[in-house]
């Protein structure tokens, strides 16, 4: 299956999927995803791989969309008593919930009710007084790390983490081949010394690929399957300050491959049109230099884009496009909203991403890096913003040049295949930090068919 397609502005151009009949589109983009389904069994020359990935995109946004507004609404009033109906109403037109009808019926975005006490303002002081806490917090890892850089040496950590996927029994026939990818840390000269310590099946790691893999295969068991692996890696933290920045960068080559490539448009997630050259100049204004360039963005967004909880990646066509309309995003949502006005700047931009370590905050995390001639590649972690409880002015800003050691970075870049190549489409079509698995009847989605696990074990400093 060859085919590309762009569904509703919902899925990734850079996955295999079907090529949706316009009748089948029509209802979709109405939410007609009952007649959809229907219409989609009966047609003959849609294949059995490319009806389950449109049944696929229409399960996922249905599971994100699973609060009918009757009983979001009840929720919201039982946690914000003062709430009325008419006020409910209102976060709707503002965009602080995001609603859906769907055969019909109208519902509330599963994560809604949560995001309430983010993006609502007179909701929102416990969230930032609990934002000033955690940012205290940062600001000992970035102190850390330039203390570190200042006096040339940094500091070597070893990582130890366990990654599990389980199978849930009964989902696949037993004696049927699972397929299963898992992710992997990248070289990317703060990661090195990368081992395999051990693992529950014997393992291909993935070649030539944005997204960096183990896979693993075998028969399904009676009860449930687990595969699981455990790694190890070196990890140190990277700061540069912006005042070498500005004495050491060059006039960028602008025929170079490198510089072509990361300040062009990279479908579907980093669109540069005429639009976003606009905005990015309207947050620049007269500024020319690239590093303060990048700076102000950074600032810009940081003011206006509160953290919020995200959709599944895969029902969203634009990251950067979603995030300006909403208002809001998780950390892939700004971070892609960075880089697409960074490249529309001329300025070269990329993603990265994995898992952060942080003692407490461990979870799944975006990041993005910016290139600088004459310095190459510098880290900056959007979603973490200006630090400020920090009152060092190289602290509070310490993210838009650097990063911490509490990283797990294993993508460099979205929406790749993967090795070996998925048949079916993939869970997550942008990101891959929970892993994949699939058979020959279909893809196997996480949390509904297998449960995944990411154990940090230990972080010790090698002395």
């Amino acid at each position: 299956m060859n085919r590309f397609i762009v569904l509703l502005g919902l899925i990734s151009a850079s996955n295999c999927f079907a090529e949706i009949p316009e009748q089948v589109r029509t209802m979709m983009s109405c939410g007609e995803f009952a007649s959809a389904s229907e219409v989609v069994e009966a047609l003959p020359e849609v294949t059995c791989f490319e009806k389950d990935s449109i049944n696929e995109i229409m399960d996922r946004i249905r599971r994100d969309f699973s609060v009918p507004y009757a009983e979001g609404q009840k929720a919201i009033q039982e946690k914000y008593p003062f709430a009325t109906a008419e006020q409910i109403e209102s976060w709707v037109k503002s965009k602080y919930i995001e609603t859906k009808i769907i055969d019909g019926k109208e519902y509330m975005f599963r994560k809604s009710i949560s995001n309430l006490g983010r993006l609502v303002p007179e909701l929102s002081s416990a969230k930032r007084a609990e934002q000033i806490q955690t940012d205290a917090e940062y600001a000992k890892y970035a102190q850390d790390a330039i203390d570190e850089s200042a006096g040339g040496q940094l500091k070597t950590y070893r990582v130890t983490v366990r990654f599990t996927m389980v199978l849930n029994a009964g989902v696949v026939p037993a004696g049927t081949i699972v397929r299963a990818w898992g992710p992997f840390p990248v070289e990317n000269g703060r990661q090195s010394d990368i081992r395999l310590l051990s693992s529950s099946d014997k393992v291909v790691f993935s070649e030539n690929s944005l997204h960096n893999t183990v896979y693993m295969e075998r028969p399904a068991a009676s009860g449930k399957t687990v595969f699981e692996y455990e790694l190890s890696y070196n990890v140190t933290s990277k700061y540069i300050s912006p005042e070498y920045i500005l004495k050491n960068r060059k006039p960028y080559n602008t025929d170079s491959e490198l510089y072509k490539k990361y300040t062009s448009t990279e479908m579907p997630q980093f669109i540069i049109d005429d639009e976003m050259k606009r905005l990015a100049r309207r947050i620049v204004g007269n500024e020319t230099e690239p590093l303060r360039q990048a700076s102000l963005v950074y600032d810009w967004i940081d003011a206006y884009f509160p953290w919020a909880g995200a959709r599944e990646y895969s029902t969203i066509g634009n990251l950067a496009r979603y995030t300006l309309d909403r208002g809001y995003g998780d950390c892939g949502q700004v971070s892609s909203l960075y880089i697409t006005l960074l490249r529309a700047l001329g300025i070269p931009a990329r993603w990265e991403s994995g898992w952060m370590l942080h003692p407490g905050h461990v979870g799944m995390h975006d990041w993005a890096e910016v290139y600088y001639e004459g310095i190459g590649w510098v880290p900056v972690d959007m979603s973490f913003g200006v630090l400020e409880a920090a009152k060092d002015v190289s602290v509070r800003n310490f993210y838009k040049t650097g990063i911490d050691i509490y990283r797990f970075a294993s993508n460099k870049g979205v929406g790749g295949k993967l090795s070996p190549e998925k048949r079916f489409v993939r869970s997550e079509t942008v990101d891959f930090q929970l892993g994949e698995m699939e058979y020959d009847g279909g893809n196997l989605f996480y949390y509904r068919d297998w449960m995944p696990s990411f154990k940090l074990i230990s972080i010790e400093e090698i002395k």
